[in-house]
């Protein structure tokens, strides 16, 4: 499988197949917090994205030189958060030093992309439970985040549809949405596995 196929192949199983925003339930708070502002909602998802790649670029040599040991499994989620942590340091100081009217419109939700279930756990994932190249690795970190816009949009789609009055008053607001939600992991677990009651 070459290099460009792999890359394809992990995009489309993590944004489609494997979905770690809900399946899982990786950054459902987020997505509900920021689909309240559906005009956010690209912007979020580009930050999420930049800040996933570059934490599975840095944290993919990373794992090659500290093996799999068990002592290496216990220094990786620290190493990750480290990662995590300087590379938004870099990006506020970044933002805030060349473009401070940028900075103003994102210094709210920078953090939340920053340490979002979504990049933390795609680091852990890619090279912990499956072995993938570099290429699977940036596949997955880009499916991730293609899921949770997707995702993301549907939700913000369905909000206006959740604010019916048919909706019985015990169901209102939260309530609903994680029934959505619910409804939503459950479908995308239909395309990874067949469906059995049994």
């Amino acid at each position: 499988m070459s290099a460009f196929s792999q890359l394809v192949f992990y995009l489309l199983t993590a944004a489609f197949v494997q979905n770690l925003v809900l399946s899982a339930g990786f950054g459902s708070s987020t997505l509900l917090r920021i689909t309240r502002r559906p005009r956010d909602i690209l912007l979020f998802s580009g930050m999420l994205c930049g800040f996933s790649l570059l934490t599975v670029l840095i944290a993919y040599p990373l794992d090659l030189l500290i093996g799999t040991s068990w002592d290496a499994k216990l220094i990786r989620p620290v190493l990750l958060i480290v990662i995590a942590a300087l590379l938004y340091i870099g990006a506020a100081l970044i933002l805030k030093k060349r473009f401070p009217p940028a900075y103003q419109r994102v210094r709210r939700t920078l953090p939340l992309a920053a340490f979002n279930n979504v990049v933390i756990g795609v680091a852990l994932i890619v090279n912990h439970q499956f072995s993938v190249s570099l290429a699977g690795a940036v596949g997955l970190s880009l499916g991730s985040c293609l899921g949770f816009l997707v995702l993301s949009l549907l939700t913000a789609e369905a909000r206006d549809r959740m604010d019916n009055p048919d909706v019985p008053q015990a169901f209102r607001g939260l309530p609903i949405a994680l029934v959505y939600l619910g409804l939503m992991a459950l479908a995308l677990l239909g395309f990874k596995t067949g469906v059995s009651f049994i």
